[in-house]
């Protein structure tokens, strides 16, 4: 009996090994290297970037003590005295609202909503040390 090869076969089973080995030595992809993760970020602080309240703090503000559950209340007396604030206009001048642990969420959102009824473009939140919520006079020239 004639033994019969199977041509496709054996030219696959030595072309394969054979590619393989050519375009497996080869470097198609740079090596790779290692990324500095730094968890948490390694943050450099840049003062013309980073926005902090730092210049701010030593202003002169008028403290009003928010009671817990009684924003909502004052609100009118708020949003007068930040109107007197801005009739005003005096320099480096503001309004800090002291609000403490005991405040609640309504506190804050009905202090937001004074500021945006009292037409203050520009407020904020003193996260930094006391969590005060606090509005700065910035001078409008009047011509």
């Amino acid at each position: 009996m004639k033994k019969i090869y199977y041509l496709p076969g054996l030219i696959s089973a030595v072309l394969i090994p054979v590619l393989f080995w050519y375009y497996g030595n080869q470097r198609v992809q740079p090596q790779y290297t290692v990324v500095d993760l730094g968890l948490p970020a390694k943050h450099v602080f840049n003062p013309e970037i980073d926005n902090t309240f730092e210049p701010y703090r030593n202003w002169k503000y008028k403290q009003i003590v928010v009671k817990p559950n009684t924003a909502l209340q004052n609100q009118k007396y708020y949003i007068s005295e930040l109107k007197k604030l801005q009739e005003r206009n005096e320099k480096e001048t503001g309004i800090e609202f002291v609000i403490d642990d005991h405040n609640n969420y309504q506190d804050f959102i009905a202090l937001m909503d004074a500021m945006q009824l009292s037409g203050q473009d520009k407020y904020g939140v003193d996260m930094e040390k006391t969590n005060h919520f606090l509005r700065s006079t910035l001078i409008k020239i009047r011509i």
